[in-house]
Formats: structure tokens, sequence, C-alpha cells
């Protein structure tokens, strides 16, 4: 089924009534829960339970793994003979947790002569380059382990071998070319896509690892914070992990996270994924962004509440910064697109002297959402050398086609929905030119219709505080599995009602039959501006739960709005 709305194509997901049914009944859950369900892509009742009610025991065999057991046996005559370890991560929050959580393995299989290092985001870039493994060499490092990155290392990774130093590769990035030289790489992306670890982050394979080594399940709340931060699908493995996380960290909040939390203005105790990827992510990110990621994961360790409070209130600061630049590179980026071309090509690439180099990831972001084709934006130094983070959509792997572009990059890597790549500022023409040439043949000029997945036609009467909480139960959202959404028809906003809030958000008081709610609009107050009236509307919402000064209602959060139509 399909309906036509202002922003968006409305698909309403096809309901298996009899399945619906079934579900509803053998689970005693309701149909509207069951019919979600379904839309996720569930179909039996065993997967049912498990994706409600995942634990410890869900999770897979470490050891499935290749070469774990080669990397456990390492680190094993590792700690046997003392050596001097170094562990080498990435600088984004995946990273930064993942060095973590292998550290604190590290420690409880009793290595303790070890060191921490990742590069610089804005000086060096992604991943190990051989100056790092010369720097180990010098230190006395005779074993290096990467989290998060190493599996395209191939230069750094053969300046190692020659010098002595072994290398165990954690890693969950793609392979491009020959596997580099080390002791064990371990990396799901070696694995068939059927394998259940293939989808998990940099964090939950340095977590398997440690609980290979160990035989412990220790640090899930580090697990959480790197999966939903690095926009991990939040389905089989990663659900299990993000779950247990997000309870861990509610039972047992990390004392950095506790306070960081209480600076961003929420409680750790109600900490959900969509605050660890709004709230939190973003803060820890910060300072990486801006100069320095080894802030972040001193957070981490810490056990110092002065220490923790001084961290978390520098990382609320650093975003705030990371904020103000963010905002003057996007004006700029959309300005440069309305001015030329931009808007009748297949994909955006800008670049710029002066754009700071650690925060155009997000605007990328930004821009791919709007315009809803690949973007990739620079950041040019005084060398001339342009620094890039691209993002991209589910029917455009970025890497795929950054690859047919190689010939005009010095580096690249990522994912299929985001990556990073370095060119020389005369080489820019020819990668746009090459860029856009592969965009369109992949996709065609114009750029896919903006679609709003819509779980099911609900109206106010079977909206009530029950069915919202029973609906938490299908968290953690995110990726592959969003907050339901669903729509009614006919709406009508109560006279006078809409009130424009600060930051471009607005609300008013809908009305169908005798039911009423608030429904607020984030980013939304000039199409309602337009569209609310006095006539009817439909909307597309979230149903969520309100609590202010005591009192729980139920508030409509909106995620598109039109006029009713005579056929709606």
């Amino acid at each position: 089924m399909t309906s036509y709305g202002q922003s968006y194509e409305w698909r309403i997901a096809e309901e298996d009534r009899a399945w619906t049914a079934d579900l509803s009944k053998t689970l005693g859950i309701s149909h509207v829960v069951a019919h979600a369900m379904r839309s996720r892509g569930i179909t039996t009742a065993e997967e049912a339970r498990a994706f409600l009610n995942p634990t410890v025991d869900d999770l897979a065999d470490p050891f499935s793994l290749t070469d774990v057991e080669t990397a456990v046996a390492r680190l094993r005559r590792a700690s046997k003979a003392q050596e001097q370890v170094l562990i080498f991560g990435d600088y984004d929050v995946d990273g930064i947790a993942g060095i973590a959580v292998l550290i604190s393995a590290l420690r409880r299989c009793g290595i303790h002569r070890y060191s921490y290092l990742m590069p610089s985001r804005l000086t060096e870039g992604y991943g190990m380059a051989p100056e790092h493994v010369e720097a180990a060499h010098r230190d006395g490092v005779s074993l290096i382990v990467t989290v998060d990155n190493g599996i395209n290392a191939r230069d750094a990774a053969d300046v190692a071998h020659r010098l002595g130093i072994d290398m165990i590769i954690t890693d969950h990035h793609r392979l491009e070319g020959d596997l580099p030289e080390a002791v064990a790489v371990v990396d799901p992306k070696r694995e068939g896509r059927e394998h259940p670890y293939w989808p998990i982050s940099g964090a939950a394979v340095a977590f398997t690892l440690a609980r290979a080594l160990t035989g412990e399940i220790e640090d899930l709340d580090l697990v959480a914070l790197g999966t939903v931060a690095d926009v991990m699908p939040l389905r089989g493995q990663n659900r299990v992990l993000v779950m247990l996380g997000l309870e861990e960290m509610i039972r047992r909040p990390r004392l950095g996270l506790r306070h960081l939390a209480n600076v961003a203005g929420i409680k750790i105790e109600e900490i959900t994924a969509e605050k660890i990827a709004f709230v939190l992510g973003p803060r820890l990110n910060a300072a990486g962004r801006l100069g320095d990621g080894l802030v972040p994961l001193q957070l981490l360790l810490t056990d110092s509440p002065t220490e923790a409070q001084r961290i978390a209130s520098e990382l609320n600061r650093a975003n705030e910064e990371r904020r103000g630049i963010e905002k003057v590179i996007y004006d700029e980026a959309i300005e440069e697109i309305e001015a030329t071309v931009y808007t009748d090509r297949a994909a955006i690439v800008l670049s710029r002297n002066g754009w700071h180099p650690g925060v155009i990831g997000i605007v990328a972001a930004r821009i791919q959402s709007a315009y809803k084709r690949p973007a990739i934006l620079l950041a040019i130094d005084e060398d001339g050398i342009a620094r890039g983070s691209a993002r991209s959509m589910d029917e455009f792997d970025m890497v795929d086609a950054l690859n047919a572009c190689k010939e005009h990059i010095i580096r690249f890597g990522g994912h299929s929905a985001a990556a990073g790549l370095t060119l020389r500022q005369e080489n820019l023409p020819a990668f746009q030119a090459a860029f856009e040439a592969e965009a369109l043949q992949r996709m065609g000029r114009l750029p896919p219709v903006r679609t709003l997945e819509i779980d099911a036609l609900l109206s106010f009467s079977e909206i009530d505080p029950r069915l919202v909480r029973e609906l938490d139960r299908l968290e953690p959202f995110g990726c592959m599995n969003p907050a339901p959404v669903f729509c009614t028809y006919g709406v009508t906003p109560l006279p006078h009602s809409l009130r424009e809030l600060r930051g471009g958000h607005a609300r008013f008081t809908a009305q169908q039959g005798s039911r009423i709610f608030e429904a607020v609009g984030f980013n939304m107050a000039e199409l309602l501006q337009q569209t609310v009236g006095t006539r009817p509307i439909d909307i597309a919402f979230q149903p969520r739960l309100n609590t202010w000064r005591g009192e729980t209602t139920i508030q409509l959060v909106l995620k598109d709005i039109h006029p009713s139509s005579p056929c709606s």
C-alpha cells in the first residue's frame, strides 16, 4: 500500500493478519507489536522470542571467527613472557570503546606491560602507518594488536614483520586486496555473510577476542557504545550485545559515562540506544574530531570522580565547539549546492580549503540525508592534500564506487554506507568526474524517491499507554530496527493550538473522534505552519510517553504531515 505525503512517499507495510493473530496469541503481545515484528523480517515465534528476550546464551561462539584461536595463543605467550604490547585503535567511538575492552582483557589475563595509541584524525588520518610501527619498535614493543583498523594496513604490517614485531589485527572493515602480514587477522568480513558476526562493530570484534582470551563476558556497556555509535545494524548478535550492554550500563554505570550523561542533561539510568547515538556518542567523538581522541578513552578508563567530571565537562565543551563549526560548514555546503548544478547531479562532491577535517563527516551525512544521493566532503590542507568523508545509502555501495575511482585516490577505506578517503588537490576534478560517472551508472541521474516506511495505519482510539510501553519492548532502536512509525488519516488540529518552539520545532493539539493528543514536530515548524489550519490532515508519527512535572501523557512525535485527500 502506498500513499503520498508532502515530504515523503509513505509505504505502509502489508499485514499478514493470520500470522499476526497467531503470534499475538502465542506470545501474549498486541496485534500491533506482532505486526511490527513481522515488518522487521521476523517470521517465526522462536525468532520473536529471541528478539524480545535476548540472553548471554544467544552470543555466538567466539572461536568461530578465523584466527581467534591463534590470536589467543599469541596473547597468552605474551602474558607468560611479560612482553611489551601496543594496542593501536581507531579514533572514533567504536575504536575507543574497543581499546578500552582490550585493555581490560589484557589486565585480566596478566599482561601489564602495555601501551595504547591512536592516530590523529587531523594530521595523520585513519589507520596504522609504517611510522607508528617504527616508533613502537624503538619503545621495545614485540606485539601490536589493532582495534577497528588494520585489515588493509599492508605497508605497516610489512614493516612490523621486517622489524620482528608480531601483529594481531582485529577489525570489521572490508579487505581490499591481499591479507596483511600478521600472526592473526580477526575480521568477520573474512567469513561469509551468513556468519552471525558478519555485521558486528570493531568494539564487538575486540570483545569477541577478549571473551575467547579470558573466558569471561565483561565490558558489554562498551560494546553497546561502539556498536550504536558506529551505526551497526541492531539485529542478530548486535541486538543481543546492545541490549545486554544497555542493561549493564543501567545496572553498573561506568563512572565516566555517568558523568558524561550528567553534563549532557540525561540520566544514565534511562539510557537508550538513541541517547547513545545522539547524546553520548557525539560528545565522545568531539575531542577526536577537534584534536585528541585519547581524552574520551581516558574517560572510559578512569576510576577518579574528579578526573571523570573534568573530562566530561571538557568533552561537552568540545561538542559545543564542534556544533558551531559544523553549522558553518553545512551552511557553506548548502549555499554551494543550491548555487550550482549539484542539485541535478547523481552525486555531490564538495571541497574547500579551511574546512575542518574532523567535522566534515557529520556534514556529509546531513547532506546525504537532505539530498538523498551519495555525498563526499573534502577538506584541503596547506600542503594540497584533500582528506574527505563519504556517506551513502543502502542502494549505493560507497567502497565499491571509490574502488572504481582509485586511480585518483591516495587511499580510502570504510563501509558500504560510510568511508574516508585522501587524494591530492590537483586530482580533485578528475576524481569528481569519475565519481559522478560511477554514481550515474549505478543510480541514474534522479535521486531515489524520499520514502517513509510506515508500520501500520493506527487510529487514535487504539493508542494508550499500555501500547506505547509494549512498543518499547522492540528497543534498542537504530539501524535496521527503527522505532515504529504509524500513520492515521483525518486528524483535526484544534483551532489556534499551533505553537512554534525554539529551534525550528512546533506543536499543536490533534483530535480524531473523541480522542485528543499533543503532536510535536521537531524541525518541522515551517511545514506545520503551511499545513496546519482548520482542514483535516494526515499524519505519520511515533507515539511516546512524555513526563512533565510528574504527569505522564502520550505525545505524538511527527515524522511527516500533509492535508487529507478525499480518498484518505
